[in-house]
């Protein structure tokens, strides 16, 4: 099926290899078949890709290619709920999957590759008229590419996030993940787009998630799982992550309650070896991977990927401890519940020399459009701070750095100027914010005073919440389960047990 795609598409020309010699003093790259399985062992989709091994040899940024950050697909999903969207003719999620998307760019460098083994002809070879998977500029020339066709129908491109579109007239949002298009608007408007993406690419319509009769209630995006609830739409994180983990890390008996539990016992300095120290380097890969999608587990997973470089026994006790939890607990559930208005609500908290070792803090938020959690952050501070005021300053401005972020991506979005509202729990960080200048306090670096002038000027708001009250908390340290309870509540995400209908299978199991 790939080769005569190949051959429809005019995907290159057979020359003799001598021309690439001359041409590069070079032989052909190499290629191979790269034979993937999209579905199940039950339902298998299989594609089969003929793949150029155009290795990177140096770093240049010539050949970057923009990639949207999961926020934004949120952001999405938060301005379909809002406003009138929970009535009828309000705005449905449209998902279209581009085929053999890398192939619609045309090569503008001339680059040789082996012919398949199928069609191979001694002393001949391909040379490209598209470009091809595994060349290093494939995935820039395909970004320019719908780019251009996309603002040929009318969008206008982001500046923050490249990959986000929006078309004014037509009221359409887009965010574009590699070759996923998922787009929010009216049934009109979604119904003119997809004939649109039909005239310009190679497309398959996964799918319109909405209420109406005939529209998907569960749809995947990026393998995450959305679906359209009667109060709104919900996310939650493609369970295979968990799965895997429980497979290569087989719990013990006996139940945990949380993710992580501050550890006392700095005794065991055993330094795990070989084929282990790679098993827990990819447990905590996974597990990192995971908790952007779930903040019951960041700041637990933050701590084990801190220890990556010399992992030790406490630490696979820890990863063991997360997964777990995990297997009692394999889904978390973020609700995006009907909102008729929304600002940027943005909390930040800071657990001073928090690490037992190198006595850093931790600074951890979350920010929520409206009642949406958007995106969560947990981190280790890069300096050692002299006084508790000086570490939750330090949490304040991570956490207006990240608010806009946010507010630059939402006005990508076209939701136009959204106002940023600050909480804190520290009196000490909130004084030094309202203030001009470091005061008193010697020691703090001047290149974080800008946070003053923002305020000053009212581009954020800065509000004072009761630490007992600030859901980022949860983002800082490890807390009984109360606690926990609370503040992932306060973020509208819930447990569920069992599994959601369209997640996709793990392999093998």
């Amino acid at each position: 099926e790939e080769l005569e795609f190949v051959d429809l598409w005019h995907v290159w020309d057979v020359t003799h290899t001598s021309e690439c010699w001359q041409k590069t003093g070079k032989p052909p790259l190499g290629g191979r078949w790269v034979d993937t399985n999209k579905g199940n062992d039950k339902e298998p989709d299989v594609r089969c890709r003929w793949v150029a091994k155009d290795i990177a040899k140096y770093k240049t940024d010539e050949l970057f290619a923009a990639m949207p950050p999961i926020e934004a697909l949120r952001f999405l999903l938060s301005w379909t709920a809002t406003g009138r969207s929970q009535g009828k003719g309000g705005r449905k999620v449209l998902v279209i999957d581009a085929k053999k998307a890398h192939l619609h760019a045309f090569a503008e460098r001339e680059v040789w590759v082996n012919l398949p083994p199928e069609v191979a002809i001694p002393g001949m070879c391909a040379k490209l008229r598209r470009c091809l998977y595994g060349t290093r500029d494939a995935s820039q020339k395909w970004e320019a590419f719908l780019a251009s066709e996309l603002r040929r129908h009318g969008f206008t491109q982001g500046k923050a996030s490249p990959c986000v579109f929006t078309h004014s007239s037509r009221g359409l949002r887009c965010v574009v993940h590699g070759d996923d298009f998922v787009f929010s608007g009216t049934d009109e408007n979604l119904d003119w787009i997809t004939q649109r993406m039909h005239e310009s690419f190679l497309v398959k319509v996964v799918g319109r998630l909405g209420g109406d009769a005939g529209d998907l209630q569960e749809i995947r995006v990026l393998n995450r799982v959305i679906r359209w609830l009667p109060g709104g739409i919900s996310y939650e994180a493609d369970p295979r992550h968990v799965e895997m983990l429980v497979k290569d890390f087989p719990p013990t008996s006996g139940t945990v309650r949380t993710a992580g539990a501050k550890n006392n016992d700095m005794t065991d300095e055993t330094i795990l070896e070989g084929s282990e120290v790679r098993r827990f380097r990819g447990g905590a890969a996974r597990a990192n991977y995971l908790a952007q999608d779930r903040a019951d587990i960041c700041y637990a997973t933050k701590e084990l990927c801190r220890r990556m470089h010399a992992p030790r026994q406490q630490d696979m006790r820890s990863l063991e401890r997360l997964v777990k939890y995990l297997s009692a607990e394999p889904r978390l559930v973020l609700e995006y519940k009907w909102q008729e208005t929304a600002n940027l609500q943005v909390y930040s908290d800071t657990d001073f020399a928090g690490c037992q070792v190198t006595r850093k803090s931790t600074s951890g938020g979350g920010a929520l459009f409206g009642q949406h959690l958007i995106k969560h952050w947990s981190s280790t501070q890069k300096v050692v701070t002299l006084s508790s005021g000086e570490a939750e300053l330090y949490g304040v401005v991570k956490g207006a750095t990240e608010a806009l972020g946010l507010q630059s991506l939402a006005q990508d979005l076209g939701l136009g100027y959204v106002e940023i509202h600050l909480h804190a729990d520290s009196s000490a960080a909130i004084g030094i914010c309202n203030r001009s200048g470091i005061g008193k306090v010697r020691h703090l670096a001047t290149g974080l005073l800008w946070i003053q002038d923002k305020i000053r000027n009212k581009d954020i708001r800065l509000y004072k919440v009761l630490g007992t009250e600030n859901p980022a908390d949860l983002l800082t340290k490890h807390l009984p389960r109360e606690a926990v309870d609370k503040h992932i509540a306060t973020f509208q995400t819930y447990r569920q047990g069992g599994r959601a209908e369209s997640a996709p299978q793990l392999q093998g199991a």
